[in-house]
């Protein structure tokens, strides 16, 4: 017996399974998204990454709102065994380029193509001007496969149990 018509595959009417087949990219990031001036020093970076336990910071234009680079915890590491002074090297020297980035109105898996065709872990999310509004990342997506797997598994199990309540009459 195949799923009743137009209750979205044998989801129970009425369910919210399936809405965020979309989910807005800056709904699944966190907030706020901390970010680094290009003139900073290598020190001042890592002291804010530590000071907001993040691995990543978004660096950004003097005003703060365009972003132009990322720099991560890796990325100090690999500064600081190169022998320059974090005292004195600016985040901006450091920060990738091209910056890639995604737009409010992307899908996650349109921020999940970009980071595989980049190779990159995260990307600052812009609105159309091209200022800051979020950062996602791939432990961002990571959450929400798992959660995504575990309503799967829910769902399949409550269908289960109705299946075994039947037989079992």
């Amino acid at each position: 017996m195949g799923d009743p018509p137009g209750n979205g595959g044998g989801r129970p009417p009425g369910s919210d399974a399936g809405k965020d087949a979309v989910m807005s990219l800056v709904a699944l990031t966190q907030r706020p998204v901390h970010t680094v001036l290009g003139s900073h020093t290598v020190l001042e970076a890592a002291k804010r990454m530590c000071e907001h336990a993040v691995g990543a910071l978004v660096v950004t234009d003097n005003d703060g709102t365009t972003p132009l680079g990322v720099v991560t915890d890796r990325d100090l590491v690999w500064m600081i065994a190169e022998g320059l002074d974090p005292k004195i090297a600016e985040v901006a020297q450091f920060a990738r380029a091209p910056l890639h980035t995604v737009s409010v109105s992307d899908s996650v898996a349109d921020a999940v193509r970009t980071m595989r065709e980049h190779g990159v872990r995260r990307l600052p999310i812009v609105d159309g001007e091209h200022h800051l509004v979020g950062l996602v990342s791939l432990d961002d997506v990571l959450a929400l496969l798992g959660q995504e797997m575990a309503d799967v598994a829910a769902t399949i199990s409550g269908e289960l149990a109705v299946e075994r309540r039947i037989t079992a009459t």
